[in-house]
């Protein structure tokens, strides 16, 4: 009898995940450039650094379809009916082409949320930072350091997982236990600091925006609606941390299907990456929200903090950066840069 598969192991799930995930992240960068264009602001390293991870978000992509389109993915293990061993000493073709897939993945993973991470950071160190002496600088440059350490240390980790004997990954799982005993930890390692840098990520704003004196309390929440969009990302990283602490406490069973087991870490991977990467521009593009024809869901009565049309020009051409807040906020880069941390 067939394993039964929760949705995020079925076929047509991990494929829609993929396809439909890659072109949300490929429309929102194409509008991220369009509103920095229509903002004449700067291309920055906030904007460049979510090419790359866009890029390596849509790699994960591909690589779900294609193991899908090659049973690798969400298709139970297949055993031939001849076979009486040991099942960690089971090799198949079917196998080796998951093994493909999730060597290629845990590759790409840290390289996607890595530059993903530092695209947001460079985005609050470009509304939010100071002077060079100031508490908040000092805090975005260290996490910015620790991100750029943190990608590089899970890539090389995960590329020399088996050292130098790469062949021990695409063998049996008996070979990956004996050669590479420290894979679990690993992925599990990554996993754990992986969600606890994006609740430090997703909260910096919230002691910046909320002690702006002239913002109301529904302007701040309003504001803070805007980056909390990135908290679908974290209910995503949270799941893959379940799902690994899980694998670790379990081993590697024989009773479990590997294959299925490997489909489900990859898809919540996926949806991390995908959702994080909209997360990550949403901020900048719903200012095109502003020039539509139709009565915008955002539209509020005017405050005295809104700045009218010509003002907004004004700014946008002497270069002056600010942050776009709908519900009638706009909170400029010299007002944010006033408070203190």
């Amino acid at each position: 009898m067939a394993p039964a598969q929760a949705y995020y192991q079925k076929p047509g799930f991990v494929v829609a995940a993929a396809v439909v995930l890659s072109l949300l992240d490929i429309a929102a960068v194409i509008l991220r450039v369009w509103a920095r264009k229509r903002q004449k602001q700067p291309f920055r390293w906030d904007d460049k650094l979510i090419i790359p991870a866009a890029l390596f978000t849509i790699g994960i992509g591909i690589i779900l379809v294609c193991g899908v389109s090659r049973h690798a993915l969400a298709y139970p293990l297949e055993i031939p009916p001849d076979f009486a061993g040991n099942p960690l000493e089971l090799s198949t073709k079917q196998m080796l082409n998951t093994s493909i897939a999730e060597f290629s993945y845990v590759l790409m993973l840290p390289l996607a949320l890595g530059c993903a991470k530092l695209s947001i950071l460079f985005f609050y160190f470009r509304i939010f930072a100071a002077t060079t002496a100031s508490r908040r600088y000092h805090f975005l440059v260290g996490l910015m350091v620790f991100v750029g350490l943190w990608t590089v240390a899970f890539f090389l980790s995960n590329l020399f997982q088996c050292r130098l004997q790469f062949w021990a990954f695409f063998g049996s799982t008996l070979d990956l236990v004996n050669n590479c005993p420290g894979t679990m930890y690993i992925d599990l390692s990554l996993c754990v600091t992986d969600f606890v840098t994006d609740l430090i990520i997703l909260a910096i704003p919230v002691p910046l925006i909320w002690r702006i004196t002239h913002l109301s309390v529904s302007n701040k929440v309003t504001a803070l609606a805007v980056f909390f969009l990135g908290s679908v990302t974290i209910i995503a990283s949270l799941l893959r941390l379940v799902i690994m602490i899980k694998i670790v406490i379990g081993g590697f069973d024989p009773e479990l299907d590997e294959v299925l087991v490997i489909t489900e870490y990859l898809y919540w991977g996926m949806v991390e990456c995908g959702i994080g990467i909209f997360a990550a521009c949403f901020p900048i593009f719903q200012v095109l929200f502003r020039k539509l024809p139709w009565p915008s869901v955002f539209t509020r009565p005017k405050s005295p903090l809104d700045c009218d049309t010509s003002n907004s020009n004004q700014t946008s051409e002497s270069g002056k950066q600010s942050i776009v807040v709908e519900h009638s906020a706009r909170v400029s880069h010299r007002e944010v840069a006033g408070m203190n941390v």
